[in-house]
């Protein structure tokens, strides 16, 4: 998070520069005479724009707008460069190479839809910002060459941006393979240096124990009681394993900061917004409580990816003084739980069965709400007990 929130700082000082720079092009001779007498209302244009960055810079540092929020970004930039071309010489403005920059950006932030999207709007607002050039003889050819220029970098920028998309997709999967094949070995070496030993051992210990049944009843039962110690030994291992199984991301780098990592991960892999908001101050969750909500968590967000075909999945962790409670809401298709079967119902085609189970394991409840068309939230709520 601190890291997008850098980023984002250098993208405002750019843009900040971009518009100084604007000012001083605007006083240059060649522009001052193309701008016939509209240099002052192109002064207040870039007062404007150093309001709404301003701003835009407040609310995105603060992370108070959603992602969704970038289409409006994409629009107020659009309107600004429209607007520049128009007041400084339309058809033979400079200020249209400037179109650029928010197609190029969107393509890095391998965008493909945002991408096309903002290509199509700058093409149509270019012939909007020049229209009043129509009656120059070169019009027409100029609009067509540059609105085809326009349409052959869009194309590029968003082929880009799907090629990149699917690459980060499958670099994705290649890690989670390739941790999921240590882990099973792991696992695999744990259970046969281990477990596996124990329970060799108490097999041939019993068998020797039936065999002496017959002839010395009383040894065969003492061999078989002496077994108990051997059992716990195996227990005791089958504990270590499961405690193997966690999610080794919570235990290292803590709650919160796993579920940052999981949601950027997560958006980086569906093109999907995942916002993360912290309501209360962050206090530490008992271990299990941790691995538990972070198990529902990624439940929750798997279903808003298979199943909801949502644009943003929003996470919610409210630390409260006597309850935690963590939220995963979605905007996506949402479901009718009533229309369900009841054998099958929301608890089977959603894994609400599953998180129900991992919830009550440390005495806390998960609820779904849902609406055909008003997208699912799912909470889960554990209480702060003694200890």
């Amino acid at each position: 998070m601190e890291a997008a929130k850098k980023r984002s700082a250098v993208f405002f000082v750019q843009y900040g520069a971009l518009l100084c720079a604007a000012l001083v092009w605007v006083n240059t001779a060649p522009v001052r005479e193309r701008a016939d007498g509209h240099v002052v209302q192109f002064y207040w244009l870039i007062g404007a724009a150093f309001c709404y960055l301003g701003v835009r810079a407040a609310l995105v540092l603060a992370t108070r707008v959603r992602e969704r929020a970038n289409y409006l970004w994409d629009a107020a930039d659009l309107g600004i460069i429209s607007g520049a071309v128009y007041l400084t010489g339309g058809i033979n403005s400079e200020a249209a190479l400037v179109y650029f920059w928010p197609i190029i950006t969107s393509s890095v932030q391998r965008l493909p839809r945002r991408t096309a999207a903002v290509g199509l709007a700058s093409g149509l607002l270019y012939v909007a910002a020049t229209w009043s050039s129509r009656a120059d003889p070169k019009y027409a050819t100029a609009l067509i060459f540059r609105v085809l220029l326009l349409a052959m970098v869009t194309w590029l920028a968003a082929h880009y941006a799907k090629t990149e998309q699917a690459l980060i997709e499958e670099l994705t999967r290649l890690r989670e393979q390739v941790a999921l094949s240590e882990y099973r070995q792991r696992l695999s070496q744990e259970m046969h240096d281990g477990i596996q030993h124990y329970l060799a051992d108490i097999a041939v210990r019993l068998e020797l124990a039936r065999r002496l049944v017959a002839s010395a009843p009383a040894e065969a039962a003492r061999r078989a009681v002496d077994q108990r110690f051997a059992v716990r030994q195996a227990a005791a291992e089958l504990r270590h394993l499961i405690r193997l199984l966690r999610s080794p991301v919570v235990e290292r780098e803590g709650f919160v900061e796993a579920v940052a990592r999981h949601l950027a991960a997560f958006a980086e892999r569906a093109a999907v917004a995942a916002p993360l908001e912290i309501d209360g101050d962050v206090r530490p969750l008992p271990a299990d409580v941790a691995q538990t909500a972070f198990r529902i968590l990624q439940e929750a967000v798997m279903n808003a990816e298979k199943h909801a075909r949502a644009s943003e999945v929003r996470v919610t962790l409210c630390f409260g003084t006597d309850r935690f409670a963590c939220i995963v809401r979605d905007n996506g298709t949402g479901f009718d739980r009533a229309a369900l079967p009841e054998a099958e119902g929301a608890a089977s085609g959603f894994g609400l069965l599953s998180m129900a189970q991992r919830a009550q394991s440390v005495a806390g409840t998960v609820e779904i709400s849902s609406a055909p068309g008003a997208g699912t939230a799912v909470t889960f709520t554990v209480p702060f007990g003694e200890g």
